[in-house]
């Protein structure tokens, strides 16, 4: 375990879940798995704006967590067994011990920031070849 959480919940969130946003629709779409959902009847839910909602959305189905389902109505619909068993322990975990999950998340943000930075640096120092039409 890592910082006292599984190592599959502390995985999910590294790999997986970026936003607080994402976070909450996951949980819901996870808890309500048989509902299918608008992305204004989320953000009506959660009280979150539309457009963050979307946007979480995206990320939750480029991981393989969600799937859109018809005209556009999303639903909990994990890839695999593991992820559906690590989001099953994610919902506990966030649901008994919110602290921690809010703390990783937040280590997380602060080591993506910091890779982007990083990368950016590094980027700066690389030579572009020169146009072969310019010399």
């Amino acid at each position: 375990m890592t910082g006292d959480l599984p190592e599959d919940v502390c995985a999910l969130l590294h790999e997986h879940i970026e936003t607080y946003e994402q976070l909450e629709v996951l949980l819901l779409l996870r808890r309500e798995r048989y509902e299918k959902w608008t992305v204004p009847g989320l953000a009506a839910r959660l009280q979150v704006r539309a457009e963050l909602i979307g946007s979480a959305l995206e990320g939750l189905e480029a991981a393989g967590l969600v799937a859109v389902t018809g005209a556009a109505h999303f639903a909990y619909r994990p890839a695999t067994s593991i992820l559906d068993a690590a989001t099953g322990r994610l919902d506990q975990e966030y649901t008994e011990r919110p602290i921690p999950i809010i703390q990783l998340m937040s280590t997380n943000a602060i080591e993506r920031v910091r890779n982007a930075a990083l990368h950016t640096f590094a980027d700066s120092f690389v030579l572009k070849k020169k146009d072969k039409d310019r010399g």
